[in-house]
């Protein structure tokens, strides 16, 4: 991000020496900016293995914390948590670790603090999956809008009731509409339920 920025004062700099048309700075800039999004595989990554590289490399504490969750290695992701300063980031990676480990009491203490965002009406939504609370799952899941989310809740009920022939073909139905975070993380659960950790 540094090497962005400082390319930018850079040609912002050459372009006022020279006293270029604004406009061309702004295009310039969504040049840039398109092209750093689009080379960032965790938003539009097609290779869930690139995306795990990615995160692996990464320096940034919620990276590394994600690239342990989903390798499993609970104790080292919640090291690594510790080091997170975004508020809202170390909510949501406590959140996961507490419904990794299906602490739903805590969980829920936890989402109680949390501002309403679809993560949090997943999360209620998905602890009344597994409570058997069918009226706090659609009052949850009514909530929701975010069509992932929506297909990972069904995933999350087949799996409940032992149907996991029809979790993984929800997912592999899933998986090729799907890029960055969201692949990674349908191919991880997929993983989960195919080694019978779910």
């Amino acid at each position: 991000m540094i090497w962005f920025l400082l390319v930018v004062v850079l040609i912002a700099f050459l372009m006022g020496f020279f006293q270029l048309p604004i406009w061309i700075m702004y295009v310039v800039v969504i040049v840039f900016i398109v092209l750093i999004l689009l080379r960032n595989p965790i938003l539009f990554g097609k290779d869930a293995e690139k995306i795990l590289a990615y995160l692996k490399k990464s320096k940034a504490p919620y990276m590394q914390f994600l690239y342990y969750f989903l390798q499993g290695d609970l104790s080292a992701a919640e090291q690594v948590m510790g080091k997170i300063r975004s508020k809202k980031q170390k909510q949501g990676t406590e959140l996961m670790l507490l419904m990794e480990r299906k602490q739903y009491r805590q969980a829920k203490e936890l989402l109680a603090q949390m501002a309403g965002h679809k993560s949090k009406w997943y999360a209620l939504a998905d602890i009344a999956i597994n409570e058997g609370d069918e009226e706090a799952f659609n009052k949850n899941k009514r909530k929701i809008s975010d069509i992932f989310f929506l297909n990972i809740l069904e995933v999350d009920k087949a799996v409940y009731y032992g149907e996991k022939e029809v979790a993984i073909g929800l997912l592999d139905n899933m998986l090729p509409k799907l890029r960055g975070y969201k692949l990674l993380t349908a191919v991880h659960y997929r993983k989960q339920i195919l080694e019978g950790r779910i």
